[in-house]
């Protein structure tokens, strides 16, 4: 999308077993909120927004002074909320997002400490590099220079393989490509763009030394377990709400389980259902009398995959949903 005061992109959720592309909404900051102010290794400052119980805050503040950047650093507020508050905030199933600010960008995060959140961190602060950097003649959102030509960004735009927007998907966005090579050439987990090779050593050298060398020491950053995305809302009358999501390989084991509250009609008032590749291959019924249903299918994938609650009921109905992704043993 076209950069503006209204920027909001988001990191897709990817494990080594899932990526999510979602929808963009508005957020604002929750009460008990807690201003942190961290600085890097030069004495740049750093503000953390905490709004999630026992954060380590300074294993965040560790892991973006070592990553590669600039003074841009002191313009980006991190806000870092509970998991479960994610989806409210970026998106229905959103593993982080990015919005540009009047006077900088704000990164918003779970609260955590393992691979997979370090990965997602960084993502977002490519966009904000990417917000603070410009190639010349180029239209935004286009990286930085000697990224967008190594990278051979113009002639695959040439050849139509990638947007600016996300006319394309997501994964052939241009601004999405350049904030996923910064995460993969900082911590070097799990490439979700599909259709391209993460980025060489020559590419992530050069890539670094662009935005001013060498990246320093990373703290320490535990291995990532299964992925549970929990969701909680409104399903309005006869509507469908969806977790889409990709997995990347074979042997994937995904568990669903839905409770519903609200009709009390006779008959089936809703399902659950996993789709992948365009065929269901799970799908269970509620009732009046069953409120809670859980999928259980192993062996999936690699696929592209949603996970939906379908209302056939004619009023509202609330629901909590649990996805768990998994790598079978």
């Amino acid at each position: 999308m076209a950069l503006s005061h209204h920027l909001h992109t988001t990191r897709r959720w990817c494990v080594s077993l899932l990526v999510a592309a979602v929808a963009a909404t508005a957020f604002a900051a929750g009460a008990g909120a807690e201003i942190v102010p961290k600085a890097d290794a030069q004495g740049r400052p750093i503000t953390f927004d905490v709004e999630a119980p026992n954060v380590d805050v300074d294993w965040y503040a560790a892991l973006l002074s070592a990553a590669a950047h600039g003074n841009e650093i002191s313009t980006v507020t991190i806000l870092i909320v509970p998991e479960s508050r994610i989806g409210a905030l970026c998106g229905a199933a959103a593993a982080a997002c990015y919005t540009q600010t009047r006077t900088g960008g704000r990164i918003v995060v779970p609260a955590g400490k393992d691979i997979r959140v370090a990965s997602t961190f960084l993502h977002e602060y490519g966009h904000h590099l990417d917000r603070n950097w410009s190639v010349p003649g180029v239209r935004e959102l286009n990286g930085t220079p000697v990224w967008w030509h190594l990278r051979g960004m113009a002639q695959l735009l040439a050849q139509g393989q990638v947007a600016f927007d996300y006319a394309r998907g997501w994964s052939r966005a241009v601004g999405e490509i350049f904030a996923e090579d910064y995460a993969y050439a900082q911590v070097g987990y799990q490439y979700s763009i599909p259709w391209l090779a993460p980025p060489d050593d020559a590419l992530k050298n050069a890539l670094l030394a662009e935005l001013g060398g060498q990246q320093g020491p990373l703290p320490d950053i535990p291995a990532a377990g299964p992925l549970v995305i929990s969701r909680a809302g409104t399903l309005a009358a006869r509507r469908t709400q969806t977790v889409p999501f990709g997995l990347l390989g074979p042997g994937r084991r995904v568990t669903f389980t839905v409770t519903l509250n609200g009709a009390q009609r006779k008959g089936a008032r809703a399902r659950a259902e996993v789709i992948c590749n365009g065929r269901r291959v799970a799908s269970r019924t509620f009732t009046r009398t069953i409120r809670s249903r859980t999928i259980d299918v192993p062996n999936l994938g690699p696929a592209d995959c949603t996970a939906r609650i379908v209302s056939t009921a004619p009023v509202r109905l609330t629901f909590t949903a649990r996805l768990r992704l998994a790598i079978q043993a």
